[in-house]
């Protein structure tokens, strides 16, 4: 075992390291561009799974009101004989 930090083992070949300057960085280049399409994309992906169960839940409270709505008229007390 070598000295701190050196293991014995053999060298390490074959890896290519790049640097580039920090002046020729373009951190944010197109990052508004491709921040609006990439949200398009993810919520048009998840628009099934939102709203069906949405759709499901609207169909059911307005039918659940206009029901209570009958049943609250002349015909819905005459048709289930309530009151």
């Amino acid at each position: 075992m070598g000295w701190w930090g050196h293991l014995g083992a053999p060298k390490q070949r074959g890896i290519a390291i790049y640097t580039l300057s920090p002046y020729e960085q373009r951190a944010f280049a197109g990052a508004a561009h491709q921040a609006v399409f990439n949200t398009f994309r993810r919520v048009s992906g998840q628009a099934f799974y939102i709203a069906v169960p949405f759709g499901l839940a609207y169909y059911v409270f307005s039918w659940g009101k206009k029901n209570h709505q009958y049943r609250l008229s002349k015909e819905g007390h005459a048709q289930y004989g309530e009151h």
